[in-house]
């Protein structure tokens, strides 16, 4: 269980790291924002990378868990869609620094920590998957590679991090909304003939 202290810490890392970068965030940073002095942090930490590895594995743990919960219901196939985009994008705006963190500069960890976060991005992809051929099974979905329509979701998901605003017309959930309309009916009107296979 993380000390009050540790959280602080945890949390002054996040904002650093999202406003500076990772590499451009020092410990004496991360010191200083806590009102620590440098050797006294280390009593709470081990590295400035063991911290981008504690962001981002509680990150994508939480990615990971929301997405299990939708998938362990007894909802339909396009219910557990638009719910999965849903808590992707209300938890990614909702921790936007953490956010922001994980997908920008979790490349930063070495070996095997980086290996460790991959694991997990590789789970949330299965679990996107397994969505789908849910759906196809059950004649909801017409997907002809369920792994890289997952892969097309995410990305589109992921990149809110970059444009989303408070201060915008839409809140997340309508974001969510609109994502999930196109990802369920396409582009492409009824009397539209489409683009010829």
């Amino acid at each position: 269980m993380a000390s009050n202290r540790q959280k602080e810490i945890a949390l002054a890392a996040v904002k650093l790291f999202e406003q500076k970068g990772y590499h451009a965030t020092s410990v004496q940073d991360i010191a200083d924002e806590v009102g620590l002095q440098k050797g006294s942090l280390y009593h709470y930490i081990h590295s400035k990378e063991d911290l981008l590895l504690q962001i981002a594995h509680e990150a994508i743990t939480e990615f990971n868990d929301n997405l299990q919960a939708v998938l362990d219901t007894d909802m339909s196939a396009p219910e557990k869609l638009v719910k999965a985009v849903e808590n992707h994008i209300t938890v990614s705006v909702s921790n936007m620094e953490t956010t922001t963190v994980l997908l920008r500069e979790a490349f930063s960890l070495g070996d095997p920590q980086h290996q460790v976060i991959q694991d997990l991005t590789d789970k949330y992809v299965d679990l996107w998957t397994q969505v789908l051929e849910e759906g196809a099974r059950s004649g909801e979905f017409h997907v002809r590679e369920p792994k890289v329509v997952a892969l097309a979701i995410l990305g589109a998901c992921n990149w809110v991090y970059r444009w989303y605003r408070q201060s915008g017309q839409l809140t997340p959930s309508q974001v969510a909304r609109v994502f999930s309309d196109m990802f369920l009916n396409g582009l492409t009107s009824d009397n539209h003939p489409g683009v010829q296979q």
